[in-house]
Formats: structure tokens, C-alpha cells, sequence
């Protein structure tokens, strides 16, 4: 155990880079939030969300509306005159609708809330992409180094084995072959290059920012990610996570919504106040009797006796509504849960994987040692030298690619709880 840990611990030194200013993945992942417009529009919905509790509260205050008609007739009437107008002044309140406006205010207040949660959702998805593109970097640069690797070898078997061509040691079909696996492994090592940099774009387009790959400093992966059991991340999710806060928010929203819909079938009352002068002419304020003002004050009481059935078809739906809401929830629960198990599988598929892997980079490194001894004793060929450098490069590959899973894995886990 003491070996692996010194091995895990010198290839992790080995894989990494470091310059004078190195920037952290928190660093990123913070570039990202404040960068992408993707964060904004979120932003944007829940200034929309403060704009319909602001309309639900309106309710609550009274309306005031002036109007003002002008009037051309043909002739002078008895009542009034070829030319008239009115003003009208109104001041209305409600002072009841069956509870519609205090339960819409709260479904208002409750999908605003749902929408701070939803931006909440949003941040946490772009750090973990932003983490996951960091962790692809790293493992594409140790890729990248396991074919300068391959290159530098065979190029130096493809040395030694021209000098021993050259004084009739090795047939030349041997140095063939070992030229013609050199010009894969460089053809490998640009393709790993091309692949590192595919990596380097697309972490820039998640912070919306030019990435510096010099700059990446990969000082999260010099400690090994410590983790959780299955019950203590499960009830960290159920605790955490923005999105089941939000469906909450939401299936409360709908039931306020429910109570609003059984409005209509109580009666509505108002009180009007109304002040209306006339005029004899387009001019107020003309007529010099008393008939030409009003001012009334005025209870509306009504109710609503037969519609179509529509209120009841609008109740429904908001229940059924709510029973939406709450599958969503229930399958959001069941998709999360199914999500943790298969993420702790494979993270222990990983580290095992790591474990298998860097002992083959031992033992595939003794057997190319042997191997390249036994070629220069004329006992091996060059095949055997080319499936040995075959079998390094393929353990350390694997190495790297355990080591991405795991730290892959972690960040999904972290993702999992909402702990960006």
C-alpha cells in the first residue's frame, strides 16, 4: 500500500505543471458565473418573478381612472345640448373575491422563490462543467505525455536499432517495423496535442474567456478527493439540492393556485366613489345647475351563476397541475438517487482501476527493461521491444484514465449534493 501511494503520489508530480500564477478551478469555475450570459438570463427571470409579486401586491391597493367624453349632436336635445361633455373621476377598491388575490400573491412569492433556486440549479451545472473540463485538460496533458513518451522511446529504439542495422546485428525488416510504429507514435502525439487543445477551447467556452493552458495550475489533484457513504450523500441531497427545492416551491405555488382557481365561486363585492361634472359645451364646468355634477358612491356585489362549466374545467386543471408537480418531484427524487449509487460504482470502479494500473506501470516498465536487454543480446526482436513499449504506454493510459474517472466521478458526486 505504502508503494502505491509513493507511486500515485510521484505520477501525479510527474503529470503536473506549474508556473508562477496558476489559476484553481474555484477561479474558473467563479470566471464562468459571472462571464456567461446563460447566468444572466436566470437573473433575468427572477427580476421578472419580483415583477409579478410587485403585480400580485397591486391587488391589494385601489384602482383610480379618469375619463373624459365629448359629445356632437345633430340638434339641442330637452337634457342636453348639440354640444356636451362629461368627466368622470372613479375610485375602486375590492373588499372581497373569495380569496383570489391573497392566494395569487402567495403562488407569485412561491414561484419567485422557486426561480432564486433555479438560478441556484444553473450556477451549480456550469461549475461542474467548468470541473469537468478541467479534469479533461488534465487528463488530456498526461495523454499528451504518455506520447511524447512513446515517441522519445521508439525514437531512441529506432537509434540504437539503425546502429545495429548498420553492423549487420538486426535484419532490416526489424528496423522497419520499429520505424513504422515511430511514425504512428508521432503521428499519436499530434493527435494528442490537437486533443489537448479541443480541451483547452471548449473550458474557454464554458467561462467565456481565453484559457491560458500554461496557466491551470491542477493543484486540486495533488490530494486524493475524500468521500462520503451512500446514506450521508442521500441525505445531503435531499437537503441541498435547488432543484427539489424548487419543485417544492412550485407544487406550493400550484396549490395556491388551486385556492385561487375556487374563487369564483363565491361573490365578489367592490366600492366605487365617482365624481362626474357635465358641461353644455366641450368646456367643463359650464352649466350652472346642479344636474350638470355627480357624485355617487356606489357597493358592487356579484356572483357569477353559470359559466360554460369553464370554472370548473380551470379548477381541475389546477389540480391537476399540482398533480404534475409532484410526479416531477417524485421522479427528480427516484432519477437522483439512481445517479448517486451508479456514481459511487464508478468511482470504485476507479480506484481499483488505478490501483490494477499503476502496478502494471511497474511491472510493464521491468518488462521492457528485460526486454530491450534480451533484444541487444540477439535472444528477442524488435516485436518484442514494440509490444513492450505497446504494453507501458497502454498502462499508463490507463492509469490516466482512472485517475480522470475518479476525479470525474468526485466532482459528480459534489455536483450531485449541490457543493460547488
Amino acid at each position: 500500500m505504502m508503494r502505491f501511494n509513493y507511486l500515485i503520489s510521484g505520477l501525479l508530480i510527474f503529470f503536473l505543471f506549474g508556473n508562477a500564477y496558476a489559476q484553481s478551478l474555484s477561479e474558473l469555475q467563479e470566471i464562468a458565473t459571472q462571464n456567461r450570459k446563460l447566468v444572466e438570463k436566470y437573473r433575468n427571470n427572477i427580476r421578472k418573478g419580483e415583477s409579478d409579486v410587485n403585480i400580485g401586491k397591486s391587488a391589494f391597493l385601489p384602482s383610480a381612472d379618469v375619463s373624459y367624453i365629448a359629445n356632437r349632436l345633430d340638434k339641442d336635445g330637452l337634457t342636453e345640448n348639440r354640444q356636451n361633455s362629461a368627466f368622470m373621476g372613479v375610485l375602486s377598491y375590492n373588499i372581497f373575491a373569495g380569496f383570489r388575490d391573497k392566494y395569487n400573491l402567495q403562488a407569485a412569492e412561491l414561484i419567485k422563490k422557486s426561480l432564486d433556486y433555479e438560478l441556484e440549479k444553473i450556477i451549480q451545472d456550469l461549475r461542474y462543467r467548468v470541473a469537468l473540463r478541467y479534469v479533461e485538460i488534465f487528463g488530456k496533458k498526461a495523454s499528451l505525455t504518455v506520447a511524447q513518451d512513446d515517441y522519445a522511446l521508439l525514437k531512441k529504439r529506432y537509434e540504437d536499432a539503425q546502429s545495429r542495422y548498420n553492423v549487420g546485428l538486426i535484419r532490416k525488416n526489424d528496423l522497419l517495423k520499429i520505424n513504422v510504429e515511430m511514425d504512428d507514435a508521432e503521428q499519436r502525439l499530434k493527435k494528442a496535442d490537437a486533443e489537448l487543445m479541443k480541451s483547452v477551447n471548449a473550458l474557454s467556452y464554458e467561462i467565456d474567456s481565453p484559457v491560458d493552458l500554461k496557466s491551470l495550475g491542477f493543484s486540486e489533484f495533488n490530494t486524493f478527493p475524500q468521500t462520503m457513504n451512500e446514506g450521508e450523500y442521500s441525505a445531503r441531497i435531499y437537503e441541498k439540492r435547488s432543484d427539489i427545492k424548487a419543485l417544492n416551491m412550485i407544487i406550493q405555488a400550484d396549490e395556491s393556485r388551486v385556492s385561487a382557481a375556487k374563487s369564483v365561486f363565491y361573490p365578489s363585492a367592490d366600492i366605487q366613489g365617482s365624481y362626474k361634472p357635465a358641461g353644455n359645451d366641450y368646456l367643463l364646468g359650464t352649466m350652472n345647475n346642479e344636474k350638470g355634477e355627480e357624485l355617487r358612491l356606489q357597493l358592487v356585489v356579484k356572483m357569477n351563476l353559470f359559466d360554460g362549466f369553464r370554472k370548473y374545467d380551470t379548477l381541475r386543471k389546477a389540480k391537476l397541475e399540482v398533480v404534475n408537480a409532484r410526479h416531477d418531484l417524485d421522479e427528480l427524487k427516484n432519477s437522483l438517487a439512481t445517479d448517486l449509487k451508479n456514481t459511487l460504482l464508478d468511482y470504485d470502479v476507479a480506484i481499483k482501476n488505478m490501483k490494477v494500473a499503476s502496478g502494471s506501470i511497474v511491472q510493464a516498465e521491468e518488462n521492457l527493461r528485460i526486454t530491450d536487454v534480451s533484444f541487444k543480446e540477439g535472444v528477442q526482436t524488435a516485436t518484442d521491444v514494440l509490444d513492450s513499449i505497446s504494453y507501458l504506454s497502454r498502462a499508463k493510459n490507463n492509469f490516466v484514465n482512472a485517475r480522470s474517472d475518479v476525479f470525474a466521478n468526485f466532482y459528480k458526486l459534489t455536483r450531485l449534493t449541490d457543493d460547488f
